[in-house]
């Protein structure tokens, strides 16, 4: 039997059935018949995710089933993981008085398939259970002949309809049943209808390092059940159409977290049993993300611990959106986060050109992340320049390094403890070891300026054709803070973006020397404020940070 599309049915299913507990009470029996008043009916509400059944301990709440590795158009990649929620085992008699709310009731006896009495009315009380009240002017007993009987409980999200029950679409999230089967011979008792939710519920949680901002979605189960009836006989049909999605809305979030992510988790949006999940379809029909629009872009999740939804289970979607931008692996290859994970590899830099990548973290022993460049008064590189378009164009910040011809004083700056910032770069520890063959990769060093502006060009869309001439107060650059900001924490770095003024904060050595007394940095300011700035200080100073490069070897 077949309904319209826009109607669409829960199914009742046969696990809903529990046995009803019996409390015995005095009974009054007269010509064969058992009286069961409308006061012997007790109705208690089982929470989502109470019973249910999961693959591992319930002592594991929120367990994932895997992650699922997807790559979204526009140069954003997605890890999902999927999470069946487990109720807290606490929450009996207080969660269930919040829960279970004062609402209208049918109650049904069935024999052989058939209806032999009804009773409806209201539940009223508090605590765990509640007493069912007859509406005025009906009746308030059954008259029973002795024998076994299926009792049936459901509130008004339920729909009679002949012999079977139907829930319509709309009235999927509310609607409740509840079925029990009790000898009723010679005593009575007490009828205690367990309620179950009629439809499985899915949330979304989305991470990012980005805001969240006016993000919605359309989703829904490959396989939606479009029609579920339930039978007198305790049978159920079940057709499907596919054609049920459901939309979605991720809450604005604005504040970054500690580790610098932004997390917002949509409404619940509920699936009549047995619609197929594998693949769960999410289509994006509003927001951006990392500079990019994200709408219309769609991801089929297929990690769902079972095919088929169930009746009263709940389940949380996480979605972690990154970035996609090249990576450096200790290994030595190359390739995007996503990449890296899905072949247990961890990112040790960012590459800011085919083969060269600055590292994530700073090079510092300890706390300190302060260096000077060097102790002394004197010219320390075979090859210095004042002239804007050498230094500006100047990459060659491995030689100045590692070169004992690159150094006046004949020993490589990496080698020699007057030269700290050097020294620190080269002895740059990474956040895992490395495990490139002997070769594969060159030593660490302190880049040269022009490899800072390849850095801010590859990362954050500065145009270097902005600057000719050294800057002067006022001048502004227009480059991409966040994204050099997001490309270094979302692989767990720390973002070289100056913050709030602290000394040091985004400034930056590079191993270009300006004269016996000076040697040239770069400074990371936000685009909003000051914006990038090339320019020289003391080499004594002391405010500067050291973050090293490597060369990735053919």
């Amino acid at each position: 039997m077949k309904k319209s599309r826009d109607i669409i049915i829960a199914t009742i299913i046969a696990l809903i059935l529990l046995t009803g507990c019996g409390n015995e009470i005095e009974h009054k029996q007269g010509n064969d018949k058992i009286e069961m008043s409308a006061s012997q009916f007790i109705i208690d509400e089982t929470p989502y995710a109470e019973d249910t059944e999961v693959t591992r301990s319930r002592n594991v709440a929120n367990a994932p089933f895997g992650k699922e590795i997807i790559k979204l158009d526009n140069g954003i990649e997605a890890e999902v993981t999927v999470e069946r929620e487990v109720a807290d085992n606490t929450h009996h008699a207080t969660t269930r008085t919040t829960e279970m709310t004062n609402q209208h009731y049918t109650i049904y006896a069935l024999k052989n398939g058939n209806r032999v009495g009804t009773l409806r009315g209201t539940v009223s009380g508090a605590g765990s259970s509640k007493n069912f009240i007859p509406d005025a002017g009906t009746s308030s007993m059954l008259l029973l002949e002795p024998g076994t009987y299926t009792f049936v409980c459901h509130n008004d999200q339920v729909t009679p309809t002949g012999n079977q029950l139907y829930v319509y679409n709309q009235d999927a999230e509310k609607a409740l049943m509840g079925v029990t089967t009790t000898n009723v011979s010679g005593k009575e008792y007490k009828v205690n209808f367990q309620m179950k939710h009629l439809a499985a519920r899915i949330r979304y949680e989305l991470t990012t390092y980005w805001d969240i901002n006016n993000i919605r979605a359309e989703v829904g189960p490959q396989g939606a059940i479009d029609l579920s009836i339930y039978n007198n006989d305790g049978t159920f049909n079940s057709e499907s159409t596919g054609g049920v999605s459901h939309e979605i809305t991720f809450p604005t979030v604005t504040t970054e977290a500690a580790d610098y992510t932004y997390t917002s988790t949509s409404n619940y949006h509920y699936c009549l049993p047995n619609s197929i999940v594998n693949p769960m379809v999410i289509r994006f029909k509003t927001g951006m993300l990392y500079r990019k629009t994200i709408a219309s872009y769609s991801m089929n999740l297929m990690n769902f611990p079972r095919q088929k939804l169930a009746a009263n289970e709940s389940y949380k979607v996480k979605i972690k959106l990154y970035y996609s931008f090249q990576y450096l692996f200790s290994d030595g290859t190359t390739g995007t986060i996503m990449q890296g994970k899905s072949a247990g590899k961890t990112p040790i830099a960012a590459m800011i050109s085919s083969n060269k990548a600055i590292g994530l973290t700073d090079a510092k022993v300890g706390a300190s992340r302060l260096f000077n460049w060097s102790n002394n008064q004197a010219k320390h590189n075979t090859i210095t320049s004042q002239i804007f378009s050498v230094i500006y164009n100047s990459v060659d910040g491995y030689n100045q390094t590692w070169s004992t011809t690159h150094s006046a004083t004949g020993v490589a700056h990496a080698n020699d403890p007057n030269f700290p910032a050097f020294v620190r770069a080269a002895n740059y520890v990474p956040l895992t070891p490395i495990t490139a063959p002997a070769g594969k990769l060159s030593n660490w060093y302190l880049p040269a300026l022009g490899e800072w502006k390849l850095a801010a060009q590859t990362m954050g869309k500065y145009n270097p054709a902005q600057l000719t001439a050294w800057p002067t107060a006022g001048t502004h650059l227009n480059w991409d803070d966040r994204l050099v900001k997001v490309i270094f924490v979302q692989a767990g770095g720390e973002s070289p973006i100056w913050v709030n003024g602290t000394r040091g904060d985004g400034w930056y050595w590079a191993s270009d020397e300006f004269s016996a007394g000076s040697a040239y940095h770069m400074v990371l300011y936000p685009e909003a404020t000051y914006s990038l700035w090339f320019a020289a200080n003391p080499k004594s100073s002391n405010p500067m940070r050291v973050r090293a490069f490597i060369i990735k070897n053919s």
